[in-house]
């Protein structure tokens, strides 16, 4: 099982996770109350409890993740900070429960099961959504909580996010072209200080990609994820699935 949890709500998926075939349509649930855990956390076990669900859960989380708990969480709250989420959800998993970086969970399902990595030992993949995911792989290993959208702009006022990410677009008003200039701007940053051999691009804006990708320029190999929302749930179980298989 894979669960993406975001702001809004969380997606729940049932995975063969040797194939990435998604066994039952997804589950929605959106947020009836507060984002805290005193709310979420309920729904969520009962969510999880009506699926009939027993062995190893994944969860891709907003923020950063040290030793499966949150570290960070800007989209959900502060009271987030420290929770045992893999605690609450025990008695489906017996122990065999991953949790990691929303935008780290999409690069672990893209690299497995979507676009893949070619030839590349340096691959940098963007979660352009809300914010700015950004998840590097090295030697096909992944380094976790990188959060460089979080990064200061290096000629503007803010953090990359503010001007790359799909929620700059709607809040400027910007039309693909304008969005454009702006990210490629971004990228250019990002490929200096990373120098990925490929840079793979995710998220809302990619329903866009015709109209984009020849706006964009890169030195790395330029390409679009393949997968779509089942990209999330699907990297949480894999990475729980190395989880259990270490039990």
């Amino acid at each position: 099982m894979g669960i993406d949890l975001g702001g809004s709500g969380f997606r729940i998926g049932l995975f063969d996770t040797s194939t990435g075939e998604l066994l039952r349509p997804l589950h929605h649930h959106n947020h009836t109350a507060s984002t805290g855990p005193n709310d979420v956390l309920p729904a969520l076990v009962s969510a999880v409890g009506n699926l009939g669900w027993t062995g190893p859960i994944g969860l891709g989380f907003p923020g950063a993740v040290e030793a499966l708990r949150p570290t960070t969480a800007p989209n959900l709250g502060a009271a987030w900070v420290g929770e045992d989420v893999g605690a609450a959800l025990h008695r489906f998993h017996g122990g065999g429960f991953a949790m990691l970086n929303d935008a780290d969970a999409v690069a672990v399902a893209e690299a497995e099961h979507g676009v893949g990595h070619g030839e590349h030992d340096c691959v940098l993949t963007l979660t352009v959504g809300t914010g700015l995911g950004t998840t590097v792989h090295r030697h096909g290993a992944m380094v976790p909580n990188l959060e460089y959208g979080r990064l200061p702009h290096p000629r503007l006022e803010g953090c990359l996010e503010e001007h790359l990410s799909g929620a700059a677009r709607t809040r400027h008003g910007w039309d693909l072209e304008t969005w454009a200039s702006h990210f490629q701007e971004g990228l250019n940053h990002l490929e200096k200080m990373v120098q990925p051999g490929r840079i793979v691009l995710y998220g809302g804006i990619m329903e866009h990609w015709s109209t984009i990708q020849p706006l964009l320029s890169t030195e790395a190999e330029l390409v679009a994820a393949v997968l779509t929302e089942t990209a999330g749930p699907l990297g949480a179980a894999l990475s729980a699935v190395g989880v259990a298989q270490a039990l």
